[in-house]
Parts: C-alpha cells; sequence; structure tokens
C-alpha cells in the first residue's frame, strides 16, 4: 500500500487541528499560573537569660540551671525570671507571646506574670538583690503540666527588650511550678522558653524548571525545580498538565514530596506523552490555595535542522518505480513530514514519519511528468523547520534518457550519417 496521500484529506484535517488549537488556547486564560495566599507565620526566640530565687536560700544563685522553680516550694517562696532580646523582631509582627513549659505543676493555682524594668545578670540574681515588680501583665491558672503562654503584645512598643517575673498570685497558696529553663532547652520535645513573633507573610510555591524552553523526551529523567517564600510549607502535591486538562500526579506514590526544591521524574514511553502544551502545578499540599503552575514545554517534541539529500537535480525517475527519498537531521526531531510537489502545487504527503533518513516512494503509474518535481522534508513537530530537495524529473521508461534538444541532435546526427553515405557512394563511382 502507498503510504502518500492525495492533498485534499491534509487539508480538512488542518482546519479542524486549527479550530481545535483555538478552542483550547481560549481555554488556557482561564487556568491561573499562580496562587498565593497570606499565612501567619511564627519565629521563636529563645530567652537570653533566667533564672529563679528562693527566699529560704536568700543568697543564693540558681542561674545555669536546666529548670526554673516558682510558688511555695518546700519551706521557700520561689520567684522566676526571663528575659528576652528583640533583635530578631519580624519588622511587620502583629503579635508577642512568652511560651514556657510548665511540665511539673503540684496543684492548681494561680500565677502572675509582672514587668520587670530593672536589669538583673542570670549569674548574681538571688533573694535579696532581686529587682522589683513592676506592672502586672497577666494572671492566669495553671492545673497541669504543659506549654503556658503570656500574651506581651501591648508591652512591646518604645522597648528593645523585655523582663518578667512569675510567681504565685498570694502567699495563701500552696502550689508550685517548675518549668523548663534556656538551659534545659532539648527541642521540640523539651523546649525552652521562649519569645515567640506572630507575624503574616505572603505563601507562595514558584515554578523555576520547567521552562518555556524545556523539552522532554520519554525513557529519560528530567528534574522539577521550584522555591517557595518559606520554611512553613513542609510538602507539596506535584502534578502534570496538558493544557487545562489534568494529566497524571506526579507524585503519586505517597501524594506528596519534601519541600525541598527539586523532584525527579521520569518520561515513561508506556504514557504517549506528546504536545508543546504542558505544564506542572506545584502546590502545598496542607494547603492547595497556593499553588505555580510551570510555563508551558514540550514532551517528545522534536527540533533541529533537516537537509534533503535525494533526489538531486540530475534524479529521473519513472512511474511505477519505488525511490529512495533521503535526508539527514540534526539536533532532537523525532518524526518528519514528507510533501511532494509538482511546480508549487502539493500532490502527495505523508505524515509523520519517524526521522529514521529515508523512505521508499512508490511513484504512480499515472503520474503527471515533468521535471519541475521537488519534494520538502519538514519537521513533523515544528512546520517551521524543512528542507527542499533540488527540482527532479518524472519521466516515463521511453523518455527516461531524453536530454533537452535529444531529438534534434538525434536528426542531425542520422542527416550527416546519411550525407556521408551519399558522399561515399558518389566517390566509389
Amino acid at each position: 500500500m502507498n503510504p502518500f496521500k492525495n492533498k485534499n484529506s491534509r487539508r480538512r484535517f488542518e482546519v479542524i487541528l486549527i479550530l481545535m488549537l483555538v478552542i483550547v488556547a481560549g481555554l488556557s486564560f482561564l487556568t491561573p499560573s499562580t496562587k498565593a495566599v497570606v499565612r501567619d507565620q511564627t519565629i521563636s526566640i529563645l530567652a537570653e537569660k533566667d533564672s529563679y530565687v528562693d527566699s529560704y536560700y536568700p543568697t543564693a544563685n540558681n542561674g545555669g540551671k536546666d529548670w526554673l522553680i516558682f510558688g511555695d516550694y518546700i519551706l521557700g517562696w520561689n520567684e522566676a525570671y526571663l528575659f528576652f532580646n528583640f533583635s530578631d523582631k519580624p519588622t511587620s509582627w502583629t503579635k508577642a507571646e512568652i511560651a514556657i513549659d510548665m511540665y511539673s505543676v503540684s496543684q492548681t493555682f494561680n500565677v502572675t506574670a509582672s514587668l520587670i524594668n530593672d536589669t538583673w545578670n542570670e549569674l548574681t540574681i538571688n533573694y535579696i538583690n532581686k529587682p522589683t515588680h513592676r506592672e502586672v501583665i497577666e494572671t492566669f491558672t495553671v492545673a497541669e503540666g504543659k506549654v503556658y503562654t503570656i500574651d506581651v503584645t501591648n508591652y512591646i512598643a518604645g522597648r528593645n527588650n523585655i523582663s518578667i517575673c512569675l510567681n504565685a498570685s498570694n502567699y495563701l497558696q500552696n502550689g508550685y511550678v517548675q518549668a523548663r529553663s534556656r538551659e534545659g532547652n532539648y527541642g521540640t520535645l523539651f523546649p525552652g522558653p521562649f519569645l515567640v513573633w506572630t507575624y503574616p507573610e505572603d505563601v507562595t510555591i514558584t515554578v523555576t524548571s520547567p521552562t518555556s524552553s524545556t523539552s522532554w523526551f520519554e525513557i529519560s529523567f528530567y528534574t522539577i525545580r521550584w522555591t517557595s517564600s518559606t520554611s512553613a510549607i513542609t510538602n507539596v502535591k506535584i502534578e502534570l498538565y496538558k493544557g487545562n486538562i489534568f494529566i497524571e500526579e506526579i507524585t503519586s506514590i505517597l501524594g506528596y514530596t519534601a519541600n525541598d526544591g527539586e523532584y525527579e521524574f521520569y518520561v515513561s514511553s508506556s504514557e504517549n506523552y506528546l504536545g508543546n502544551n504542558y505544564k506542572i502545578k506545584i502546590s502545598d499540599y496542607d494547603d492547595s490555595q497556593v499553588f505555580d503552575y510551570s510555563a508551558e514545554f514540550s514532551i517528545n517534541i522534536g527540533s533541529g535542522t533537516i537537509t534533503v539529500t535525494n533526489p538531486t537535480d540530475s534524479s529521473t525517475w519513472t512511474p511505477g518505480s519505488s525511490q529512495s527519498i533521503t535526508w539527514t537531521s540534526t539536533g532532537t526531531i523525532t518524526s518528519v513530514d514528507i510533501d511532494i510537489y509538482k511546480g508549487n502545487i502539493l500532490m502527495y504527503y505523508i505524515d509523520d514519519l519517524f526521522d529514521i533518513g529515508t523512505n521508499l516512494w512508490t511513484i504512480p503509474s499515472d503520474i503527471e511528468q515533468g521535471t519541475d518535481w521537488k519534494i520538502k522534508v519538514s519537521n513533523a513537530d515544528n512546520s517551521n523547520q524543512y528542507d527542499w530537495s533540488e527540482e527532479f524529473t518524472i519521466a516515463s521508461s521511453a523518455n527516461a534518457s531524453a536530454i533537452p534538444g535529444y531529438d534534434i541532435l538525434l536528426m542531425g546526427f542520422l542527416s550527416i550519417l546519411t550525407t556521408l553515405f551519399i558522399i561515399r557512394k558518389k566517390l566509389k563511382k
């Protein structure tokens, strides 16, 4: 069977294809390229110094210990002191809290947090030289071991630091607390005292690869890359789209991957990827409102140059014969289209051939003969990449060896032979 088709079927196909592309292009504008949200973020600053004092041992210093004690403890009255510097205060902060792990509470009682304006030294403070308590910040009840927070938002303005004291609200209470000091800070499970700043932040994800110039091909690994505006995004989900159409979830095994900025993706030959409008979508696994799309890129779409090597201007092909059309290519071209013209009129074509550099054409026996035939070989994925053969001849077997003026030369040659024959005959007489 001759794989070359008549030109009219292609034209109908091209009209349908153009209409489809117009519809898809219009729909692509409906897909938002990126979306971010404003989310409260926090930064925790460990106490710069802390200690506690004991009325039973009024000259004793307890700075540097792994714990703090305040309340009615055994025979003495205990108070805890904490100091925080504002050197890491966010510019756009909205809330400030002191969080302290009160891991042991002897019984339910009320605790008072007071503002301290005087300076004190962690390694010399004791019950005798302790600073004076000023304004009461907050009074709250402790009943169980956990992390308690003290809101100090209204005490930040005009300050470079804050110092507080924690003690039982009155001397008639019998409870006491053991809390973790900055020296006893051992991470998330055993946190020390922190000043926690809350601030708003635009949470964004930006896909940096693939880009609009990216080309992927099957049976190969490619690295998807992205950045995020905050470390608060722990995991991300990665999806593949073709235009507006969801194709697959790339992180389908677990449903997510760590937000480390890179992910290796294998382009499988079994998925039949083909097109130049693929997009990668990356979203926050815990908040689908935070996402970004990559630029459109191609999968299995080749690019390069083509040079037609046969036929040439000296080629003469006969109707009914089979002839090799040959070409060379560079780059990543995977398939080609072949168009056969007579003059400027498309007569035959074959689409989407593997780029193997040759194709056998069986010339129809009733083909129109002439010396103005030419062949165009183009990249099936990019019609702007092509080459033309030189014009060549298609002629019947009887005329296959004909050259311009051949009949005249032959008649002239026969006339000379006849003349010579006549002259020779006369000479013999």
